[in-house]
């Protein structure tokens, strides 16, 4: 199985060590890019002479994934993402699909063509039960709503379970979107991430469709990141198709 830029770090940690971490794993090719999230607040509040975070992670020729999860009216959410078109720096942005069709649509408009716009159906943090409980359906029903509202609002990228992969390749109209599948957990990893709830292997996650696998702990918890990265992606490399 082809693991070239399949791979996506998800640095979540403080900033020296993910930047640390980032310069490690960036020469491997399975390392598509890297997703930042807390590190985002981090940089809002940097102090003087602090690296900054985009331009250090910039340097490495990798895409960026800022997970900012927008949600919000749709001008609020267009202003919020025209900073990250400007800075040249971001290839990705998210929006939360519950913000409905024409917010994404408007977040999309105001990427142009510099940046994609990923839709976040369900978070992976979730159980299937407060999925239920928090959308009135479970989780691969609301995931398959929220998916076709991305399509509508011309979204190419979607955030999901692995569990909700087989469903979702059951409709044709959503063929189009490619699938970033977070909560991944390598066969090899013990590290223990009780925060994630629908998880899986990067080996099912791609077998399924996935088209990217974001990894956060296994990596940034490990002892050396790049031995990490080697061994997730040998396992996808000696699995069969």
């Amino acid at each position: 199985m082809e693991t070239q830029g399949r791979i996506w770090v998800a640095l979540d940690t403080q900033k020296e060590k993910a930047l640390e971490i980032a310069e490690r794993v960036a020469k491997l090719t399975a390392v598509g890019g890297f997703k930042v999230n807390r590190l985002i607040d981090q940089e809002v509040f940097r102090r003087d002479g602090e690296k900054r975070l985009f331009r250090e992670l910039a340097q490495y020729k990798k895409p960026i994934w800022a997970d900012t999860k927008f949600i919000d009216i749709p001008r609020t959410v267009a202003a919020r993402t025209e900073p990250y078109v400007l800075s040249g720096m971001v290839q990705y942005i998210t929006v939360m699909a519950k913000g409905g069709i024409p917010m994404m649509r408007d977040a999309v408009k105001a990427a142009g063509q510099a940046i994609d716009v990923i839709a976040v159906t369900e978070l992976t943090s979730l159980t299937e039960e407060e999925v239920h409980l928090l959308s009135g359906l479970p989780s691969k029903a609301s995931v398959i709503n929220l998916a076709r509202s991305a399509v509508l609002a011309g979204v190419k990228y979607l955030v999901c379970s692995g569990q909700e992969l087989p469903v979702l390749k059951k409709h044709p109209e959503l063929e189009p979107l490619r699938m970033f599948v977070p909560a991944i957990r390598p066969e090899w990893s013990q590290v223990d991430t009780p925060d994630q709830k629908r998880v899986m292997t990067p080996v099912e996650a791609l077998r399924l469709g996935a088209k990217m696998v974001v990894i956060g702990s296994p990596i940034v918890k490990a002892e050396n990141p790049v031995d990490a990265v080697k061994k997730t992606a040998e396992e996808i490399v000696l699995a069969k198709d």
